[in-house]
């Protein structure tokens, strides 16, 4: 069978969409963020690196979005509501194993 790996973009955008989601921030390693500069660099465009992290590991998928909220949200819910939208996304697309789908809130928006 083959594995259809997921879009990056798609599931960057997935995430922007669920409701509550205020900002998406990059979730992979510096050492992923260098690589990116580096190739961005070399191919003369500026650097696209993906912002929801995909670990490609012998066991499956491990997943990693980090998001920003506003301050009237549950963090929990928005969480839920992004750990549900990637787990569905990727059931449909057909891929591996997902071990993994860490959802982490680095930022809340302060109020108005």
């Amino acid at each position: 069978m083959t594995t259809v790996l997921p879009s990056i973009e798609k599931l960057d955008a997935l995430v922007r969409q669920v409701v509550g989601v205020d900002a998406l921030y990059p979730a992979g390693s510096i050492v992923t963020a260098v690589l990116a500069a580096t190739l961005g660099a070399v191919a003369h465009r500026a650097p696209i690196a993906p912002l929801v992290h995909i670990a490609h590991q012998a066991d499956g998928l491990r997943v990693t979005a980090k998001i920003g909220i506003g301050a009237a949200e549950s963090s929990a819910d928005v969480s839920g509501r992004v750990h549900d939208a990637i787990a569905e996304h990727l059931r449909h697309s057909g891929n591996p194993t997902v071990v993994q789908i860490a959802v982490i809130v680095a930022s809340v928006r302060p109020s108005d």
